[in-house]
């Protein structure tokens, strides 16, 4: 039987404002960016949230600096699957400095997986990737855009259950239905889509 898999969209469900001040300590040495070994063991964040952000339930979100955060609910479920994210706790606190309900923590994928389906996906400029595919001068560092309608290939998931996908202009990241159906069995908050 195949696999479901579905986006962990970073937007609220209710379409709440979610944002914050995102603090590395010691400092990175370069750009945080998912996919990247930048967050070394160790490293300490603060979140200070937007002040929009007062009214927070989600169990996931994203903020403007490309950081991934996840209630420690959610963690728990994403640590008893298969995935290669690293959780770092963050102090969270309210725009007002009062400290946040729920413990959060970053998710870091140092890693992203190169399991787009180019040929079922729906993106802009397919034909000519396929083509460029074809005659193997697609350049390795190339980006798929517009994505419509998102595919993987089942067997270059590595396994995993959450991941994020390589080659592709694509922020958030993807979920088995082991771990979508924990995360409702659970009562989290989380804006899924099925792929």
């Amino acid at each position: 039987m195949a696999t479901r898999y579905y986006v962990l969209r970073h937007e609220d469900e209710g379409d709440a404002f979610i944002d914050g001040d995102v603090m590395f300590f010691p400092a990175l040495a370069d750009p945080y960016q998912i996919g990247k070994d930048v967050v070394p063991a160790g490293t300490r964040l603060e979140l200070m949230l937007d002040k929009r952000a007062a009214g927070l339930r989600s169990d996931f979100f994203l903020t403007t600096s490309g950081a991934f955060f996840v209630s420690d609910a959610l963690r728990d479920i994403l640590s008893r699957h298969q995935t290669s994210l690293d959780f770092f706790p963050v102090d969270a606190r309210h725009a007002n400095g009062r400290p946040t309900d729920k413990t959060w923590f970053l998710i870091h994928a140092k890693d992203r997986l190169a399991c787009f389906d180019y040929v079922n996906a729906d993106y802009a400029g397919k034909p000519l990737v396929l083509g460029r595919i074809a005659a193997k001068t697609l350049s390795p560092d190339y980006l798929v855009r517009g994505i419509k309608t998102l595919r993987i290939v089942e067997g270059q998931t590595a396994g995993m259950d959450c991941f994020f996908i390589d080659g592709i202009i694509w922020i958030d990241p993807v979920v088995t239905e082991t771990v979508a159906d924990a995360a409702r069995a659970a009562g989290l908050a989380l804006n899924l889509e099925a792929i």
